[in-house]
């Protein structure tokens, strides 16, 4: 009866283990690095790489960690994309002064590609 027990466990263990699921879970984090990862709060990017070392986990672990408990964590917000050519505004305001005149009403509706073209053909 024993035998025929352990027999069946061991199936349950393999058919969860295929599912990836686990019957018991290893502790990555103790109550006092949870309780260290919590006085730090809020954390930021900064915070989480130096408590990661501190703690020999990895930094986005560490992040992880935080918003997992509930804890305070501010991202980094992403930088703006800057645009690297002119606007179509400046650029036919440097035509109006190449050409000397004071407006020319419809040229903002042209393409960029076209008033780059006229601005270069002008200098």
């Amino acid at each position: 009866m024993l035998d025929t027990l352990r027999i069946l466990w061991d199936n349950i263990t393999s058919i969860n283990n295929l599912l990836g699921n686990k019957i018991m879970t290893d502790i990555n984090y103790t109550a006092e690095m949870v309780a260290t990862i919590e006085a730090a709060q809020p954390l930021d990017l900064a915070k989480a790489k130096a408590l990661g070392a501190q703690l020999d986990r990895g930094y986005r672990s560490i992040i992880a960690k935080a918003k997992r408990e509930g804890f305070e964590y501010i991202s980094k917000p992403a930088p703006a994309k800057k645009k690297a050519a002119p606007s179509k505004a400046d650029m036919v305001a440097a035509i109006c002064a190449a050409v000397d005149t004071d407006s020319l009403d419809g040229l903002e509706k042209a393409t960029g590609a076209a008033l780059n073209k006229l601005l270069s053909s002008l200098a």
